[in-house]
C-alpha cells in the first residue's frame, strides 16, 4: 500500500530533478541530506520504502529507584495513610534515606514514581461472606462551565438540610429548578439513598414540567437507590466539585431562605415528620405561587414560568396530582 506521505515525497524527488536543489528548499523545506536519502531509497526498496515508519522511540528508558526507598514510599501510601501525597511521603521518606544512608528523592521525582508504578490505594470492603472487594472508582460527570440554562427543568439543583432538635436529627431534602426558581422539599428521620428516591419522585409530581437534569453534593444520601432511579428515567446527574458550594448556588440560596422563613419557625413539630410536612407543604404553595423574587423581577416562579409561556393557568392550579 502507497501511503500518501510516500507519494508527496516522490513528488518532491521530481520537483528537485525539474527546478532544482535551491527552489526545492524554499518550496517545500527539505534538506539536500534528506533528497539524497529519498532518491536512494526509492532506487532501492521503491515508492513504498518512503512511506514513514514507527516514530516511537526504539529504547524506552525505565527509572530506577533504589528497592529500599521503593518499598518505603508502597508502605507509606498504601498501609501508613492511603494515597499520601507526594509532598507528605518526602518528609517521612528524607527520614528514611538519612537513616539507611540513601540518597534523598525530590518532590517532582516520588511523584513520577507513584505514577510509573501505579502505587494508588483503593478502596475496599467486605461482604456478607467475608471475601475483601475493591470499590472501583467511577468518573463523576461534572456540569458544563458553560452550561447556560434556557428553559424549565434543564438543570434542577437537589441537596440536603439538616437539624438537631431536643436530641433528635433530621433531614430536609430541598430541590429547586434553575431556571425558573419553583423549589420543593420534604422532611425524612433519615439520610439515605432510599429515601431521596421517595423525595425525587415526589418531586417529579409536584413540578408542572419533566427535569431533564440534576446537580448534587458527593453526600451519601445520592448514591445507589437515588442513581439507579435517575438512570431508569434517562435523567442526567452532575455532582458537584467537593469544597466548591458556590457552585450550587440556587440551592443554597433556597436552603437559606426555607431555614430562615419557615424552619426557624417550626421545630416545634420537627419530632412529627407527618405533621411538619404538612405545614411545608402548605409553606411551599405560598413561596411557588404568590413570593415575589428579585430575581425573577418581584414575580413568584409560577408567575413567572405562566407570564412566559411555559405553563397553563390549567396546569399550575390541579391539585389532583399532589404528592401529599
Amino acid at each position: 500500500m502507497v501511503t500518501k506521505e510516500a507519494q508527496q515525497r516522490v513528488k518532491i524527488l521530481a520537483f528537485w530533478r525539474q527546478y532544482g536543489l535551491k527552489a526545492t528548499e524554499d518550496a517545500y523545506g527539505v534538506h539536500r541530506s534528506t533528497l539524497y536519502l529519498w532518491q536512494k531509497i526509492l532506487r532501492e526498496k521503491g515508492i513504498q520504502g518512503l512511506s514513514p515508519g514507527n516514530q516511537a522511540r526504539k529504547n524506552n528508558n525505565r527509572r530506577l529507584v533504589d528497592p529500599l526507598l521503593l518499598a518505603e514510599i508502597r508502605r507509606l501510601r498504601l498501609e501508613v495513610c492511603p494515597n499520601m501525597g507526594k509532598a507528605k511521603v518526602k518528609i517521612f521518606l528524607d527520614q528514611f534515606s538519612e537513616t539507611n544512608g540513601l540518597t534523598k528523592l525530590s518532590e517532582s521525582k516520588i511523584g513520577r514514581i507513584i505514577k510509573d508504578e501505579k502505587i494508588y490505594h483503593q478502596r475496599q470492603k467486605v461482604s456478607h461472606f467475608g471475601k475483601i472487594k475493591t470499590i472501583a472508582k467511577c468518573r463523576r460527570l461534572r456540569k458544563p462551565n458553560d452550561l447556560v440554562v434556557t428553559s424549565p427543568g434543564e438543570l434542577v439543583e437537589i441537596d440536603t438540610v439538616v437539624r438537631f432538635v431536643n436530641g433528635l436529627k433530621r433531614y430536609i431534602v430541598t430541590a429547586i429548578d434553575t431556571y425558573g426558581r419553583p423549589a420543593f422539599a420534604w422532611c425524612y428521620t433519615r439520610a439515605n439513598s432510599a429515601n431521596t428516591r421517595d423525595f425525587f419522585q415526589k418531586l417529579q409530581m409536584a413540578l408542572p414540567f419533566v427535569a431533564i437534569a440534576v446537580q448534587t453534593d458527593n453526600g451519601s444520601e445520592f448514591h445507589q437507590h437515588f442513581m439507579n432511579y435517575l438512570n431508569e428515567q434517562n435523567i442526567t446527574h452532575y455532582w458537584n466539585y467537593p469544597g466548591r458550594p458556590y457552585r450550587n448556588g440556587h440551592i443554597e440560596k433556597f436552603n437559606k431562605t426555607i431555614q430562615e422563613e419557615f424552619i426557624d419557625w417550626h421545630e416545634a413539630w420537627l419530632d412529627n415528620t407527618a405533621e411538619f410536612n404538612v405545614k411545608l407543604v402548605d409553606w411551599l404553595i405560598w413561596y411557588n405561587t404568590l413570593r415575589p423574587h428579585w430575581s425573577l423581577g418581584l414575580q413568584s416562579p409560577f408567575q413567572f414560568l405562566l407570564n412566559n409561556g411555559y405553563l397553563s393557568k390549567m396546569s399550575w392550579t390541579d391539585t389532583t396530582s399532589r404528592p401529599f
